[in-house]
């Protein structure tokens, strides 16, 4: 049965929502703005708009630091991590949606534990184990990545069981094996999920302090999000804060572009994700 609300509450979720949505997209739009000024601009009138629209910060952004490097080790980390943790969550679901052995809810469980496990709680095994086994570079980041199955692996078990098994079953007569019937029809037929899935993780990715800066010794290789921070601690000598924030625009633009160009896709992986036989 639907509930109806009274106009009066209506009106004011909506205006308090609103609100809140100016208080998260507002900041953007100060650091978009600024990051067209000059720096004596910026400290003469930091709350309005630019005289004109100067693109020298982002120049420099790209000429003296090294955000190209960033966004080069950031693009082959999202890329791959995202690329194996789609068939590695895809493939573990599959299996624990389909097939019935005697393990099949402990690797269930298991993974549920996982994912609500706090990062924070399994930093120090985690660093342990990083030490010993000589991951303390790129691959380790990815390797870490690629692991964190959780809330994908949910996703995809929600689809694989609301797909009729008939379609497996056909194949099986026709002589394919169950890798053929995952990778070739299962997996395709999941490609709402996939797609959900994949872009949320990839932003999540791209935006990771936490990993990287754990992970990655290599002062010369570095995320985007290490990258800022890294900018941001010169800003503080330098006081060039138009060129911090020209980089956090150019760091941003990929994720946002993402976003706009799936969005729908997004909520209707998510959607039907939810959706039960």
């Amino acid at each position: 049965m639907e509930r109806k609300f009274s106009k009066p509450v209506i009106i004011i979720v909506e205006v308090l929502l609103f609100i809140y949505a100016i208080s998260l997209i507002f900041p953007y739009i100060w650091v978009l703005i600024n990051s067209f000024k000059t720096v004596p601009e910026f400290y003469s009138n930091a709350w309005g708009l630019p005289e004109k629209f100067n693109f020298n910060n982002y120049i420099r952004v790209l000429k003296e630091t090294n955000m190209l490097s960033y966004f080069k080790v950031s693009f082959i980390v999202t890329i791959i991590s995202t690329a194996l943790q789609l068939v590695l969550s895809a493939g573990t679901a599959y299996v624990l949606a389909n097939y019935k052995f005697k393990t099949n809810k402990l690797i269930y469980s298991l993974v549920i534990a996982g994912f609500l496990l706090p990062s924070v709680g399994t930093l120090a095994p985690l660093y342990v184990f990083m030490k010993k086994t000589h991951l303390f570079n790129v691959y380790g980041l990815i390797i870490m990545y690629a692991g964190g199955l959780g809330a994908s692996m949910l996703i995809y078990y929600s689809f694989f069981k609301n797909i009729p098994w008939s379609y497996a079953e056909a194949a099986f007569i026709d002589g394919a094996s169950h890798f053929t019937v995952f990778w070739k029809i299962m997996f395709p037929m999941a490609r709402e999920a996939t797609i959900a899935v994949g872009i949320i993780n990839a932003i999540g990715i791209w935006n990771d302090y936490f990993m990287p800066s754990i992970l990655l010794t290599n002062p010369k290789v570095q995320t985007v999000a290490v990258g800022l921070r890294r900018l941001q601690v010169q800003q503080q000598y330098n006081a060039t804060w138009t060129v911090l924030f020209a980089a956090v625009i150019l760091a941003t633009i990929p994720t946002i572009l993402l976003y706009i160009l799936f969005q729908d896709k997004i909520n209707k992986g998510f959607l039907m994700g939810g959706l039960k036989e």
